[in-house]
């Protein structure tokens, strides 16, 4: 059994014995980077917990809940309710209190419907806390914005989270430079020869796929590649069948946690996990012919955490190395692969009692146990390098 969880009332100090005949439930949103090592977190906390999700694998599930355990042996009993919509749709609900879906109460096994689909059951609550892939000063949701109230967060920094840039099953290139994805994302397709250097790939087009404008990894890729956090980009949404993108289209404008995207093709997949499975499809012809009738193949782009880009690389897909340096805990702590994020916990300062130190007890779960959790995460400990910004510039932390 985890240490934590025979120790924890002892190691925390803290008198929780005393609440544990009361059902307590908190409710956790934020980043799809921050999915696999929190629910690691969850289950290495909680004593005789029962699992409900959208996913078999809980470490893969955007929405879950966690029953009838206990914080620690002898602990509160308490229900725990995950939604990871994104980094800064998790900011904005805790910062300002505003509503997230969750699954409805009694919801049982591992093949829920997504809350965010309005036919599937689901709870409107606001979140006890949360954590992302961003820090809150990148987003919008600080002071007064559009009219709303967002108050200053506590954010405790847990650890570090890749991307991966990914290509779709046949990409004959392994690698993206700056200057590629910013034309790529800014225009929404590329030719094949941009990254071959054949005139025999001029009629083949790449495409961009990534993600919406409310998840911290859209904030990190678009920092990372040099078009800024707020850029209006373009990315594609594929129609479906099998493992074929028939068609696609740019991504229609939408409005996600409140936030209206304004432009076709400056919207994105809700999750990381099914930007994964748009970069295993194969493109047919009335995909690749989209802006091109001449062409004769097509490939997709996108931007995932290592998790996500491993299930992708189960599907066919390929993990390109980043201005010409392969992903590696190793290249990112020496500061040579570049792509990453700090991930953190953030919740209101004035968080108390069980859910606070359930916050804490989360945060440190993460820091001290991060590398061996899924998704890539890497420990601050481990990392050489130190930044302020999303994805500026890199100072080491040893001279």
């Amino acid at each position: 059994m985890n240490s934590i969880k025979t120790l924890l009332l002892g190691a925390t100090g803290l008198a929780l014995a005393h609440s544990a005949s009361a059902q307590i439930t908190i409710r956790i949103a934020g980043s799809n980077g921050d999915r696999a090592a929190t629910t690691q977190a969850i289950q290495n906390l909680l004593v005789g917990e029962t699992y409900a999700g959208i996913d078999p694998t809980p470490t893969k599930s955007n929405f879950s809940n966690f029953t009838g355990g206990t914080f620690g042996v002898g602990g509160p009993a308490v229900n725990v309710k995950t939604a990871f919509i994104g980094a800064t749709g998790g900011i904005k609900a805790v910062a300002g209190s505003e509503t997230v879906r969750f699954l409805p109460n009694g919801a049982t096994g591992t093949a829920n419907g997504n809350p965010l689909t309005d036919a599937n059951p689901h709870e409107d609550a606001v979140p006890d806390f949360g954590v992302s892939t961003n820090f809150q000063s990148t987003s919008p949701y600080q002071g007064i914005y559009n009219g709303h109230t967002y108050i200053t967060l506590t954010e405790v920094l847990t650890g570090v989270v890749a991307l991966n840039f990914v290509a779709s099953p046949g990409f004959p290139a392994d690698n993206l430079t700056t200057a590629q994805a910013q034309a790529l994302y800014t225009g929404g397709a590329i030719p094949l020869a941009f990254f071959t250097g054949s005139p025999a790939d001029h009629n083949k087009t790449v495409f961009a796929l990534g993600r919406n404008s409310d998840a911290g990894q859209r904030y990190g890729a678009q920092a990372e590649i040099g078009i800024g956090v707020n850029a209006v980009v373009k990315q594609y949404q594929p129609t479906v069948s099998g493992t074929t993108a028939t068609s696609h289209v740019l991504w229609p404008r939408e409005t996600f946690s409140g936030v209206d995207s304004n432009f076709a093709g400056n919207g994105g997949y809700s999750s990381g996990a099914l930007l994964a499975g748009g970069l295993t499809l194969t493109l047919g012809p009335n995909a690749y012919h989209v802006g091109n009738p001449s062409a004769t193949a097509g490939y997709y782009i996108g931007y995932v955490t290592p998790s996500d880009a491993a299930t992708a690389v189960t599907g066919g897909a390929t993990v390109l190395k980043w201005n010409g340096i392969t992903y590696s805990q190793t290249a990112i702590e020496e500061g040579q692969y570049t792509a990453w994020l700090y991930t953190r916990v953030i919740y209101d300062p004035n968080l108390a009692g069980t859910v606070r130190t359930f916050a804490d007890a989360i945060a440190s779960e993460v820091a001290a146990n991060t590398i061996v959790n899924p998704g890539g995460g890497i420990k601050l400990d481990n990392l050489q390098v130190t930044r302020n910004s999303e994805s500026g510039p890199l100072g080491a932390n040893y001279f």
